[in-house]
């Protein structure tokens, strides 16, 4: 029964190290994708709410790049904090053995392996699918983005606009707008904006329009454009990991797909790195062996690096797996031997 709860105070301890990593590392980087993602807003005329919208709907993406560090890091903090508290002589002395320890912490891994892959599989990339629904759906409301001073300024698809001067509060001088088959140019404008949509007042200008291989020229006092017809310059199409699994599954069973081999990657990139957690467990183990017969610091920075080395290595492992099936095939042959081999040693190790 004591031994019980020191399994559950292990538990609830590295889930309380998982969760203040992970949020820590996750929320700095979406913090600084944040001020990034603002120029959705300062260079493509997209609104404040789609911003935000977007930029909360990227969290599980990110959240989902960070997993595996922090689940490394997590580990490391609760072996040092145990071991600094004396904690960990506590577990020697309850009969709790190093092999109960080992296995233990797979089981934990093997819960984590089902959080990575629920994250990883369906709700990282269903949540950025969202975000990138929400962005093809957008209205160009921004008018400033396109009436930046001095500058050539194209956030809308086939149209192109300079202005000389912008006094900041919708009065526009020297006003040049291009699209497909017109030119105009305009001594000065004004911004309008209404429910339906943004437009220019333009006065004192001259059209140049092309039809049937002619040159139209048409004078102007007073003349309307309006921005409603055209569409943002979002990217529209969802990348490979915005996909479903399913899309993704049926997509590699055809033989005319278009990039077969990132979309297998991204497949395997989901469904088997999960399973990685194993591994980075079974390094962190190796942080409990005696450390009369082993140098402790030695092994710590083994450990450390060794953990690192292999995320980063395996990052690279993912990529060449996606080149053929027989690829693939290597890769979770690989990494199943990597594991036997290190809970092997390990186990040999710590019954010494």
């Amino acid at each position: 029964m004591f031994k019980n709860k020191i399994f559950i105070y292990f538990f609830y301890e590295f889930i309380k190290i998982f969760l203040i990593t992970s949020l820590s590392l996750s929320i700095l980087i979406w913090m600084t994708q944040a001020a990034r993602l603002l120029e959705l807003i300062t260079e493509f005329g997209n609104s404040f709410s789609v911003y935000a919208s977007f930029l909360v709907l990227s969290y599980p993406k990110i959240f989902n790049n960070i997993f595996l560090l922090s689940y490394a890091i997590s580990l490391f903090f609760l072996f040092a904090k145990f071991e600094s508290s004396g904690e960990i002589s506590i577990y020697w002395l309850s009969g709790i053995n190093k092999k109960k320890l080992v296995d233990f912490i797979l089981i934990i891994s093997f819960i984590f392996i089902f959080l990575y892959l629920f994250v990883s599989i369906f709700f990282a990339p269903w949540s950025s699918s969202k975000g990138r629904l929400i962005l093809g759906n957008s209205k160009f409301t921004l008018i400033n983005s396109l009436v930046k001073e001095g500058n050539f300024n194209s956030p809308l698809q086939g149209l192109t606009v300079f202005v000389n001067k912008n006094d900041k509060e919708g009065n526009l001088e020297g006003v040049f707008i291009y699209e497909n088959a017109r030119t105009i140019i305009a001594s000065n404008g004004k911004v309008f904006t209404s429910n339906n949509g943004s437009y220019l007042e333009l006065y004192n200008g001259v059209t140049h329009e092309k039809i049937n291989e002619k040159i139209n020229i048409i004078n102007f006092k007073k003349t309307i454009f309006d921005f409603t017809k055209y569409k943002l310059q979002n990217i529209y199409t969802p990348k490979f990991n915005e996909r479903s699994i399913f899309w993704l599954l049926e997509k590699r069973k055809d033989p005319n797909a278009f990039k077969v081999n990132e979309i297998r990657e991204e497949i395997n990139k989901r469904t088997f790195k999960p399973f990685i957690i194993l591994i980075i467990s079974i390094i962190s183990c190796y942080l409990l062996c005696d450390r009369e017969k082993y140098n402790s610091k030695k092994t710590k920075i083994t450990v450390y690096i060794s953990t690192v080395g292999f995320i980063i290595l395996n990052q690279a492992l993912i990529g060449m797996s996606g080149e053929s099936n027989n690829h693939t095939i290597m890769y979770i042959f690989l990494i199943l031997i990597i594991f036997l081999v290190l809970n092997f040693v390990l186990k040999k190790i710590i019954n010494t």
